[in-house]
């Protein structure tokens, strides 16, 4: 469990720098964080300049050359570094440059060594969808309430290790399109071969989702279970536009870009409140308040496996309506639960 404890008016990390050489692995070759032989001096300047923009309304060109002592070629480059970073500068008359605050929030305490580190992330994540873009956002956002609050614990649950050069070459294999091949390390020992479309977390775990060139099935492979990946020279044709939209629509790993099984469950007043206050699955829905204060909930899966876990974290306080096979298999696993605990006890 990694926990970020406050100290004063900081709830960040005084040891960021540590992290710029893994960062930097992580950055595609051809970025343009990569443009200069010292990376940590530019990454540094970019955030400096970020902070410039965050302080001020309208920023020259010019000015930012004087300041900095970099030719005007050079702060061309750093804006569009912030660009491809996510950051929306935009020319309002020519060598002015605005930062469009509105659509970005929550980054003016950070310092410049932080920002640097931001705009490395929003990079990275830039590369990996949409789906990790929202869930990088998301911890910015956490890592603000922090550094705003005090005193403020974040607390994240711990997880699997993250090998940076296989991530680094599944992400390049993912850009260029290409199929690959890997050896994984699960059940039976096998040889994959997939059309690599996206790295994502769930849980505590890394995953890439892929569609088998065998079957052509999508399916999702655990990071720290693959070997031996490589880039074959075979190009794929795309990515479907309908699976980023699929991936953020569940809460775990068992997504599917066809969400045409709808569970319904009733929720016993005791717990109704937690329902109404937050979806504990994306496509939950309230379909009834009933008088006794007991709802109706419908949810929309591809797989029963998407939302079973979900609902046996709330047992006894639900039931399950329908579907009827569903419901006789949630029942008959739970038998057997209920017979392994007797077996125990007896």
């Amino acid at each position: 469990m990694l926990i970020f404890q406050c100290h004063g008016d900081r709830c960040l990390s005084s040891n960021l720098q540590e992290h710029f050489t893994d960062l930097k692995k992580l950055v595609n070759g051809k970025s343009l964080l990569m443009g200069e032989k010292n990376v940590q001096k530019r990454l540094i300047r970019l955030g400096q300049i970020l902070r410039v923009f965050l302080d001020k309304d309208r920023v020259s060109s010019i000015w930012l050359s004087r300041n900095f002592q970099i030719t005007p070629r050079t702060i061309q480059r750093d804006l569009a570094a912030l660009k491809e970073s996510g950051f929306p500068i935009h020319e309002i008359q020519k060598g002015v440059y605005r930062l469009g605050k509105d659509l970005i929030k929550n980054l003016e305490v950070f310092d410049e060594t932080e920002l640097a580190l931001v705009i490395t992330l929003r990079n990275v994540v830039g590369q990996l969808g949409r789906p990790f873009q929202k869930a990088a956002d998301g911890l910015f956002n956490s890592l603000y309430d922090a550094a705003s609050s005090m005193p403020v614990y974040v607390r994240m649950d711990e997880s699997i290790p993250l090998d940076s050069s296989l991530l680094n070459r599944i992400v390049k294999s993912i850009r260029l399109k290409k199929i690959a091949g890997f050896y994984y390390k699960s059940g039976k020992p096998h040889q994959v071969n997939m059309e690599p479309y996206r790295v994502v977390h769930f849980g505590g775990f890394w995953y890439l989702v892929g569609k088998d060139t065998g079957d052509s099935v999508i399916k999702r492979y655990a990071l720290d279970r693959i070997s031996d990946f490589k880039m074959a020279r075979t190009p794929f044709r795309k990515i479907p536009e309908n699976l980023d939209s699929a991936i953020q629509g569940s809460a775990n790993i068992w997504f599917s870009t066809d969400q045409n099984l709808v569970v319904k469950i009733s929720v016993d007043a005791s717990s109704s409140g937690y329902f109404k206050r937050r979806k504990v699955f994306p496509t939950q829905e309230i379909t009834e308040e009933r008088e006794d204060g007991s709802l109706i909930v419908t949810f929309r899966v591809g797989r029963y496996e998407a939302i079973q876990d979900i609902l046996k974290s709330w047992l006894p306080h639900i039931t399950i309506l329908e579907p009827a096979e569903f419901r006789d298999a949630f029942l008959a696993d739970m038998k057997k639960w209920v017979q392994r605990q007797e077996q125990v006890g007896s």
